[in-house]
């Protein structure tokens, strides 16, 4: 089983021990987050130094995300051409596989569409056992997706840890799973409530304001009787903490854990 550690700026690299044998760095969830060449380079060089698999994250983005990326994608491409770059858009994918086809492109947590909601365990158990099986499941179940990750040279998906556990019996024996812990991601929004959070003449104002990256000093947990848990929010992604260990590990349908030790950005 490898492990893997998450992490988006090099401020984190405190994080990186013996335990783990690859690094995950960058941005998941907003573009306005996608490091500077700098961060990269300094992350690159810590992975090296420590003889870590390198593992490259990238959010949804717009035309101008994908600039940001481009030049990033340049320098992680010649420093590193092996390197895996997880995609949650599929723009990235084509720019990656357009210009920079040395680098492994790998399915990420965004696209790869499972039932995530905390209120389904609200009623989980008193489901039909094929139910279940479904809210376990992925769009990897179908083989058509399967064969379009396979024509777009895609070996590994990346899963979250869902409350309601992980069927993976229906997925392809030959795509490589990760799993991420403790942290599950819900659902992501371009419109970031984090915004101006800390400015009390704002207070109560709705709207679209400037962004001051207010996400890397705030969260916010959430609370709703709905809920059979607490979310969390950070930025413009919310989250719950799930640590047990699903049977697919066990089984060893995942060959790659991924810990965040702090929320994802």
């Amino acid at each position: 089983m490898e492990q893997a550690v998450y992490i988006h700026c090099s401020d984190q690299l405190r994080y990186l021990s013996d335990d783990f044998t690859r690094l995950y760095f960058g941005a998941e969830f907003c573009e306005r987050l996608i490091p500077p060449r700098l961060e990269l380079q300094t992350a690159l060089r810590s992975a090296r130094e420590r003889s870590l698999g390198f593992t490259f994250m990238t959010p949804f983005v717009t035309n101008r995300g994908l600039e940001q990326l481009e030049e990033l994608l340049a320098v992680l491409e010649q420093s590193l051409p092996d390197a895996e770059v997880v995609v949650n858009d599929w723009g990235v994918l084509q720019l990656l596989r357009s210009e920079h086809p040395r680098l492994r492109p790998v399915l990420g947590r965004l696209l790869n569409k499972s039932k995530r909601g905390p209120r389904l365990m609200n009623i989980f158990e008193q489901l039909p056992a094929e139910t279940k099986s479904y809210f376990q499941g992925s769009n990897l179940d179908v083989p058509a997706a399967v064969r379009f990750l396979a024509q777009q040279g895609i070996s590994r998906v990346e899963f979250d840890n869902l409350l309601q556990g992980l069927n993976l019996e229906g997925t392809d024996a030959g795509l490589h799973k990760s799993l991420y812990v403790p942290f599950a991601f819900i659902s992501a929004t371009r419109f970031c409530l984090s915004a101006n959070c800390d400015d009390p003449v704002k207070m109560g104002s709705i709207g679209i304001f400037p962004c001051g990256r207010e996400c890397l000093k705030y969260s916010f947990n959430l609370y709703n009787p709905v809920m059979t848990l607490p979310l969390i929010r950070r930025g413009n992604a919310v989250f719950f903490i799930h640590e047990t260990i699903p049977d697919a590990v066990t089984r060893h349908q995942v060959d790659r854990i991924v810990v965040q030790p702090e929320l994802p950005v």
